[in-house]
């Protein structure tokens, strides 16, 4: 059983009271006789009016859902250093953000994290990408000298790897060996794109270089939308790992 309290109104009237005396501060602090409870529990049936008002959305939302974007030959999880979920999302974010940009991304990076759940082998829906990307995270590019890619590579291999697009090297003694973008060794005096979400671009993470890009570009499509996107002209997908970081 659960029980609801619900607060009086008397906040919004003791903010009027402070009109022409910006001096004076007024706390409100609520007592037990301002507050109404209501018991809750599974006794109480649904409400019909609601019901019925809400049952086309309800049913339209379940529609668009379980709209089958591609088929899977088998699962895409999560990973570390490397995994066939990051993979994916990770080229996606890169590939969207050179479409978008009309220029050459160098190198993507995601976090694991925010791969909230695996994809299942068979029929992917657009719930699926609702459950694995919840947030309404968009797609930042990010402009870094060639020095501040080595820093970041080895960021991300003091944490073990996280997913990447664009950018291969190898974990040793918790730093980045061998690193290479487009297949050359980084070249310390050249800018490289990198695409990432803006939670890890505004501070979120284990790789505070991407905090502190040279320049920074936002491109307004929710990470969500570029996967589904990406997704529903796939006949098909198939898992696929290629050592793009490993130990």
């Amino acid at each position: 059983m659960k029980r609801i309290r619900l607060l009086s109104l008397l906040t919004a009237l003791l903010l009027l009271t402070q009109c022409g005396t910006p001096e004076r501060i007024y706390e409100y602090h609520p007592s037990e006789k301002d507050h109404i409870y209501y018991d809750i529990d599974d006794t109480i049936g649904d409400d019909e009016t609601i019901s019925e008002y809400i049952g086309p959305y309800v049913r339209e939302m379940a529609r668009t859902m379980n709209r089958v974007l591609t088929v899977s030959e088998g699962p895409f999880e999560r990973g570390k250093p490397e995994g066939a979920l990051g993979n994916l999302s990770a080229d996606i974010v890169r590939y969207r953000a050179t479409a978008e940009l009309r220029k050459r991304v160098d190198v993507s990076v995601m976090n694991n994290g925010g791969l909230r759940v695996p994809l299942p082998e068979g029929e992917i829906t657009v719930g699926h990408i609702y459950e694995l990307m919840p947030f309404e995270n968009y797609i930042a590019v990010l402009r870094f000298s060639g020095e501040q890619i080595r820093q970041i590579a080895d960021e991300l291999a003091a944490v073990n790897g996280e997913a990447v697009s664009g950018i291969r090297f190898r974990i040793v003694d918790g730093r980045a060996r061998d690193i290479l973008v487009d297949s050359l060794s980084v070249d310390p005096e050249r800018h490289y794109w990198l695409a990432t979400n803006n939670w890890m671009a505004d501070g979120g993470g284990d790789a505070p270089t991407l905090w502190e890009p040279l320049e920074r570009r936002n491109i307004d499509i929710l990470i969500r939308d570029a996967i589904i996107e990406y997704l529903r002209v796939k006949e098909s997908i198939a898992p696929y790992t290629d050592q793009r970081i490993r130990n």
